[in-house]
């Protein structure tokens, strides 16, 4: 999960506000403006990268999927370097994300990213170390801690890591059961998603022929 570091790249702080971003990129695309430096790959490529952070930093919407994507390709990177791989680091690894995920704008968040990371803690090698230990109670915590952190995640999404939490689930059949509750609540959601997007269309369509009908009447 790599991710450029747009703040590094204009200079600035992850509590930069919209204005210090835009001073940054102001100073900087100044400095590194192709009409400055005519023939120059450095400062052209340099260019190419500042209006790429400024136009993600600039943008409400925009920096906070990044940030949250920047979050988890961070936390992978930790998980990734951990040296002493146990059940319960694990544990508290997936404890830390559902924590995070419950301050998460799920309408904006980015998807790809948490399903990224759930597969890093889900991993063949960690699901062996579970495995190995065989401790019930511990994995039992780890599925549910990962159902709550992925509450919001879309049906596509959600059914490709059912898989590794339905090994790490085992024999246990309430804990089997509480993961096929959840993938098909999801489906049913991402049912009724799909139709009131649909809805929400011919709606639109049907406002905008009303319109062009009254306005051809007068």
């Amino acid at each position: 999960m790599r991710i450029k570091d747009h703040y590094k790249t204009l200079g600035v702080p992850t509590t930069a506000s919209a204005q210090d971003i835009k001073n940054a990129w102001r100073k900087l695309a100044f400095q590194y403006h192709p009409d400055q430096n005519p023939g120059n790959a450095f400062a052209e490529a340099n260019f190419k990268e500042l209006q790429e952070a400024y136009s993600i930093l600039s943008n409400n919407n925009k920096r906070r999927k990044y940030d949250e994507e920047r979050w988890l390709a961070g936390m992978g990177s930790k998980a990734r370097h951990q040296q002493a791989i146990t059940p319960q680091w694990i544990l508290a690894e997936c404890q830390k994300l559902s924590r995070h995920m419950a301050t998460v704008d799920t309408y904006r968040m980015s998807h790809r990213s948490l399903r990224d990371y759930i597969f890093l803690l889900l991993s063949d090698a960690h699901i062996g170390v579970l495995l190995h230990h065989n401790e019930p109670a511990t994995n039992t915590a780890i599925v549910q801690e990962l159902l709550k952190a992925t509450h919001s995640l879309q049906y596509e999404y959600m059914r490709e890591i059912a898989a590794p939490l339905r090994q790490l689930a085992g024999t246990d059949e309430a804990l089997q059961s509480l993961i096929t509750r959840t993938i098909d609540r999801h489906r049913k959601q991402a049912g009724i998603d799909k139709y009131f997007t649909i809805f929400i269309l011919a709606a639109a369509l049907a406002l905008a022929l009303l319109m062009y009908l009254y306005g051809r009447r007068r």
